[in-house]
């Protein structure tokens, strides 16, 4: 009885029992960390140990396994991020066969991650489920992977944030050396030059102003914003700030979405949520936004040729979501 207790034991150990071996570096200067629990082994490998904010790295987390033991997927779930990383890309390739005569089974995931925010950071562990069928009886487990230490180095200098931020100044008393019946007759003046403008406008009947549409004033904006010489100035930043600042309150006002006042990520999110764009329109907004982020907050310097280029995209985009003039003139 006893030596069938031990037998048994020894079966289940290596269910129960999970190793980690210690993280490494790549030939490719790359980190990587394996783990192993029963019959799965486990490794999670970033190309890169540290890169710039706005860059990406490749994330490859891959499962090998006997015949008969199975992976549960996706691995890892791509729901947006991972930690602080944000998941530009996500390809999977499940239960394929070891290259060669090797026997067994491999699953992998592959992963474009980026991330806006500097300093030593981590991915995260994953927790991964498999099923072994190899007895009669399965028997599932999960086996969790070490995280990976990453370093997000920022493109700004110690002198770059100390010239931006500048302490307060106290409150400075207002001398007031005008007295009060001054200020009266100043502000009756400001009244009478009022009514005077007031009779002489309706008086010569100045003819009403039409108010320009949302795409009238986006194509205006863009036009003043060419003819503005700054990417021939080299003002990239200025430039992709008022680029987006034009295309933002084109679509608040030509969709009614919050787009000035929100941030790019919960912009994005509302109008994922939203039917007034198509997928395609979707994703092309969402790329051209977050290229213009890396300019104005992580410092990247594009040419000239691709501004005008992003001027080019943000006109087509005020154009083909523009009302059509059927749905202008069946509105009217």
């Amino acid at each position: 009885m006893m030596k069938w207790i031990m037998f048994i034991l020894m079966l289940a150990l290596p269910l129960l029992t999970s190793c980690s071996d210690k993280t490494e570096e790549t030939a490719k200067g790359g980190i990587r960390t394996s783990n192993t629990r029963g019959p799965v082994e486990i490794s999670v490998t970033a190309d890169r140990r540290d890169l710039e904010v706005g860059r990406s790295l490749t994330l490859v987390v891959e499962a090998i396994t006997p015949d008969g033991v199975s992976i549960a997927t996706p691995m890892v779930n791509t729901n947006g991020t991972i930690g602080v990383f944000n998941i530009l890309r996500s390809d999977a390739r499940s239960n394929l066969p070891m290259p060669g005569e090797n026997s067994g089974r491999v699953w992998t995931q592959s992963l474009i991650l980026d991330s806006l925010q500097a300093g030593d950071v981590e991915i995260p562990s994953f927790s991964i489920e498999f099923d072994d069928r190899r007895a009669e009886r399965a028997v599932t487990g999960t086996i969790v992977t070490d995280p990976l230490p990453i370093e997000v180095i920022s493109l700004m200098t110690a002198s770059d944030a100390d010239g931006q931020l500048r302490e307060l100044r106290g409150p400075v008393n207002m001398i007031d050396s005008w007295p009060l019946w001054t200020w009266g007759l100043f502000l009756l003046g400001i009244i009478a030059v009022i009514a005077i403008g007031t009779l002489f406008i309706r008086g010569r009947g100045l003819q009403k102003i039409t108010e320009l549409s949302p795409e009238e004033q986006a194509r205006r904006d863009l036009q003043n914003l060419e003819s503005s010489g700054l990417l021939e100035q080299q003002a990239l930043q200025p430039f992709y700030f008022r680029l987006t600042d034009i295309l933002r309150h084109y679509i608040e006002g030509r969709f009614g979405l919050q787009a000035p006042r929100s941030t790019t990520a919960e912009f994005l999110n509302e109008m994922g949520h939203s039917r007034m764009l198509t997928i395609e329109q979707q994703q092309t907004l969402s790329q051209f936004l977050r290229s213009a982020d890396m300019v104005k907050f992580a410092r990247h310097e594009p040419p000239a040729e691709t501004g005008h280029a992003a001027l080019q995209q943000a006109r087509f985009f005020v154009d083909e979501t523009a009302p059509s003039v059927d749905s202008e003139g069946a509105a009217a």
